[in-house]
């Protein structure tokens, strides 16, 4: 009860915000990506008029994930030598249904992963999560989803793995090679902001272009286990 409460003090201070004029209305969140599994919309950074940027939203469909962009990212330091842009991203989950709010002061563009349904099972056994650490960091898992974030300096590489079909959001340009079981190999060429989906299957990564590849990898689950 005293949740719920909270949850709606924050809403209409949310609402309060925008008729004050700390910011302009929130913009409807662009469609970007939409099959079977996902729903993906993005919603640009706010505009505050103060110093607060409040926030409400009321989930009544599917599960969804929540990936934080700020627009000033924290730079990289010798604890933490992740890119800049990766240094400041975070992720929520959200089960089905109910009113979810915060406030905050940093401008961020919000990517808004739907999970419509689980995809069939596929294996999975080399987790690149757990043979390559240094390039996949894993910031958020749920019964439905992992959101894995993707870091390779220039002319870095990583081995063949498992993938699960995945939502990938570039958060940088970056040029690279896909390079499949049976050798042969794709070039990649990305833009920042893209968003796009991958099917399940088995592929290594090469970064060959000049600055960091950057990427936010939410991989789907299935309803079953994964083979092992």
């Amino acid at each position: 009860m005293l949740s719920e409460i909270r949850v709606a003090l924050v809403c209409a201070a949310a609402s309060f915000a925008v008729v004050s004029g700390f910011q302009d209305p929130v913009p409807e969140p662009a469609a970007v990506s939409d099959n079977e599994f996902v729903n993906v919309r993005v919603e640009p950074p706010r505009k505050p008029r103060g110093d607060v940027i409040a926030d409400c939203m009321s989930l009544t469909g599917h599960p969804r994930i929540r990936v934080y962009v700020p627009t000033h990212p924290i730079p990289p330091t010798r604890e933490a030598p992740r890119g800049a842009s990766l240094n400041s991203i975070f992720a929520m989950y959200f089960a089905h249904g109910g009113d979810y709010g915060c406030t905050g002061t940093d401008k961020r563009t919000f990517f808004h992963i739907d999970l419509k349904s689980q995809p069939k099972k596929s294996a999975f056994k080399d987790d690149a999560a757990k043979l390559d650490p240094t390039h996949n960091e894993v910031i958020l898992e749920s019964d439905h989803a992992r959101v894995v974030l993707v870091h390779f300096e220039p002319g870095e590489s990583g081995p063949i793995v498992d993938k699960r079909p995945r939502v990938i959001v570039a958060v940088t340009d970056s040029h690279a090679t896909v390079t499949f079981p049976d050798g042969h190999s794709q070039p990649r060429e990305v833009k920042a902001g893209s968003v796009s989906f991958g099917e399940a299957g088995r592929q290594a990564t090469k970064n060959t272009g000049t600055t960091p590849l950057e990427n936010i990898v939410v991989e789907l689950k299935s309803k079953d286990s994964e083979k092992k």
